[in-house]
């Protein structure tokens, strides 16, 4: 955005932006249509941006970009462009959201009659009941119960008896057991025997190590000093991922360098959870070899001493893989959060600048701002950025006020 205020924003590369989705995790980074539709007016690019868009929905050779083609194509259509109101072939549910904006109530009834008429030959889904959540915001869920009821057709009337059986299914499922009756359910041989299965159910192991007495946790330190099977060994691990044991074990650190690559994953996560002097003598060492993985990193995070964020910051060696690097700048900003006396300074700004992720560079910026580190320029762009937490972090009119 500063670049196309100031006329030096390429339009091809704005134009790729807006054909391809290039969020780097969807299911938490919030979509970037308005903010894309905003750069679109500011270069007066509004025509020339429109076939291609077209195109691109029309033909949908990416579907990872179909909702955000969807928040351009409304744009579109509420200056009365009508040929980017007509449903996507074989995919109906993209773009409800907008058509609900567009359309309102009746918007609503159309999307539910569809639905409606697929129902008869499948099973609710939770993009159905993401739909009656949406309207719900909107219209307010009376009114959405009213349009449910009151509709006299027949595909309607077979959203609406779905609708109202998984409604019940909820209700049933919120008196069971709460999460923690659920593991202590679980006996210790129960729990021993799935891990020694071999078969992954990290949720079960972790929620259940969560809860374990003490002397149950000790029975499974026991057998994860007896099992030789990754599988088996990852699953036993897995106990400890959220739970701080009465006294640490060091022989878990040489499991950190174990050649099974989910086990070396799984025993670094336990060790960080701990705060030791051997752990500290580890950490130290990953220094010496190069911090090129989040694990590395993560062993610094309750185990920090004065220093070690300029350490960190003369050994790091960033992964080439987005996903390696995510994680190695998340566990960075852990270290800097769990440890505010640490100079945040110059890690927070890699944090932010290099993150693929953009609730990440938010966490980021939020660290800095706290710490008072946020230098201008970074306020600058954060007031522009795809992320709308970070322009509000820095808006004009909430500074002024004092109330950042």
């Amino acid at each position: 955005m500063q670049w196309a205020i100031a006329g030096r924003l390429d339009r091809e590369l704005l134009s790729a932006a807006c054909l391809r989705d290039e969020r780097f995790d969807q299911q938490i980074e919030s979509s970037r249509g308005d903010w894309l539709w905003g750069l679109i007016q500011t270069l007066d690019a509004i025509d020339r941006f429109r076939e291609p868009l077209f195109r691109a929905i029309t033909e949908l050779a990416d579907e990872r970009s179909a909702n955000q083609l969807c928040e351009l194509a409304a744009k579109y259509a509420k200056m009365g462009d009508e040929s980017f109101r007509k449903p996507i072939a074989d995919s109906p549910w993209i773009g409800e959201s907008e058509l609900l904006e567009l359309d309102g109530e009746e918007g609503f009834l159309f999307i539910v009659r569809s639905r409606g008429k697929s129902l008869a030959t499948r099973e609710w889904d939770w993009d159905d009941q993401s739909i009656i959540s949406c309207a719900s915001e909107r219209f307010g869920k009376e009114r959405v119960a009213q349009l449910l009821l009151h509709a006299d057709e027949h595909d309607i009337d077979t959203f609406r008896q779905c609708w109202l059986n998984e409604q019940k299914k909820t209700d049933e499922q919120q008196t069971k057991l709460s999460q923690r009756e659920r593991m202590r359910a679980m006996t210790l041989a129960d729990v021993i025997a799935r891990c020694e299965s071999g078969k992954p159910a990290y949720g079960i192991f972790r929620g259940w190590g969560m809860h374990a007495e003490v002397a149950e946790l000790q029975s499974i330190l026991e057998r994860m000093w007896t099992a030789d099977q990754p599988s088996v060994l990852t699953n036993l691990l897995s106990v400890f991922s959220n739970r701080v044991l009465p006294e640490f074990d060091d022989r878990l650190i040489g499991l950190c360098q174990n050649d099974d690559d989910t086990v070396k994953r799984r025993a670094y996560a336990v060790v960080a959870n701990h705060a030791h002097p051997l752990i500290r003598q580890f950490a130290l060492k990953q220094l010496e070899i190069g911090l090129r993985f989040g694990s590395q990193v993560s062993l610094f995070i309750n185990n920090y001493q004065a220093g070690d964020e300029r350490r960190i910051l003369e050994t790091i060696d960033l992964p080439a893989d987005e996903n390696d690097l995510h994680w190695l700048l998340m566990d960075v900003r852990k270290v800097l959060e769990k440890n505010p006396t640490a100079d945040s300074a110059d890690l927070g700004v890699l944090a932010y600048a290099l993150t693929p992720c953009g609730e990440c560079r938010y966490s980021a910026v939020d660290l800095l701002q706290k710490q008072g580190g946020v230098p201008q320029w970074l306020r600058d762009e954060c007031r522009h950025d795809s992320i709308k937490d970070c322009r509000k972090l820095f808006d004009p009119a909430r500074e002024a006020t004092g109330r950042i």
